[in-house]
């Protein structure tokens, strides 16, 4: 059985063993720019030494890099470093189920070393389990499935008005008390997303819920504004992914203009006219403007990698920017 340590120490090409991890982010999430920049110009082999350095640089990086970085080494057809990142993907979290159903990594499967990958695979995934807070992911747990299960019973109101009653009864004080034990886990701990807990789903789908109860609400809100600053920090620590929090606050700008204001063009969609502005905001927090992620759209299409560029519903395919 291959530890992930092992499994580094093989894969790299430049054979570095891994930095001490920087204090801020801000630099890591620039490459990732630089890196996607490179992609958008099809500069594949360059974009991949970028990555390795980077995978070199920082000993937690999210598991997204890892999965564009197999993508360009399959597409590519340097099998032997698509199996690198394959170990080093499952060591950070990424499942077989989910290698397996990835249409451009299929091919794999006929390489010597994918029975070498399904061999590792229970003590890589130990890695990713040993490295995780499991009992801070379990309180995250319970409080996303209150959540999930108070967004449920709010669609079964038969009408506005008795949506309005609920929202009032219920929904503000459960989701107030979640954001004071956020507050808690924060001044404690540290932001519950992808780093800690090995999931960046759950706190950012209650923060979104959060910001969208109503503009009466989210103008009156004092709750957001504070935290902020900590979500902040949190990104410059590695501890949340940036267009994690984008989306959080692009819902309380939209819905505190009630859907008036457009800002990081998610919820919202912008029309030409904002795209300016929209990069504005993007670039505030490190994010790909409009023209970098539509480029990365056409490689997709190009080449069929996914750059993980969707949105949910909310955002598909380019941006117009004319």
């Amino acid at each position: 059985m291959i530890s992930r340590l092992l499994w580094i120490s093989c894969a790299l090409i430049a054979n570095v063993h891994l930095q001490a991890q920087p204090e801020n982010y801000i630099s890591y999430h620039q490459s990732v720019l630089d890196i996607e920049q490179l992609i958008a110009s099809n500069q594949f082999n360059e974009a991949l030494s970028r990555y390795d350095q980077l995978f070199q640089q920082y000993e937690f990086v999210f598991l997204e890099d890892y999965k564009i970085a197999a993508q360009l080494a399959a597409h590519l057809g340097d099998e032997y470093r698509a199996f690198d990142y394959l170990g080093l993907g499952v060591a950070n979290g990424w499942t077989l189920k989910e290698i397996k159903k990835h249409q451009l990594l299929k091919p794999l499967k006929k390489n010597p070393r994918w029975f070498d990958l399904e061999k590792s695979y229970e003590a890589l995934r130990q890695d990713f389990e040993d490295r995780i807070n499991d009992s801070l992911r379990a309180v995250i747990r319970d409080l996303s499935k209150e959540d999930q299960k108070m967004a449920f019973k709010y669609l079964l109101k038969p009408s506005q008005k008795a949506r309005e009653k609920f929202i009032t009864q219920e929904v503000i004080p459960l989701n107030e008390r979640q954001m004071q034990q956020l507050q808690n886990i924060l001044d404690q701990i540290g932001y519950p997303g992808e780093k800690l807990i090995g999931n960046s789903v759950w706190m950012s789908t209650i923060l979104g819920h959060h910001n969208s109860i109503s503009p009466e609400y989210q103008q009156a809100d004092t709750i957001f504004p504070r935290l902020k600053p900590q979500l902040l920090q949190a990104v410059n620590r590695g501890e949340m992914d940036p267009l994690d929090l984008a989306i959080i606050d692009d819902w309380y700008l939209t819905v505190k203009s009630d859907h008036q204001q457009s800002s990081y063009g998610i919820i919202k969609p912008i029309t030409p006219d904002e795209v300016d502005q929209c990069n504005h905001y993007r670039s505030q927090l490190g994010l790909r403007s409009v023209q970098l992620r539509n480029a990365l759209v056409e490689i997709q299409q190009q080449t069929g990698m996914d750059l993980y560029l969707d949105m949910g519903s909310w955002l598909k395919g380019k941006i117009p920017t004319n």
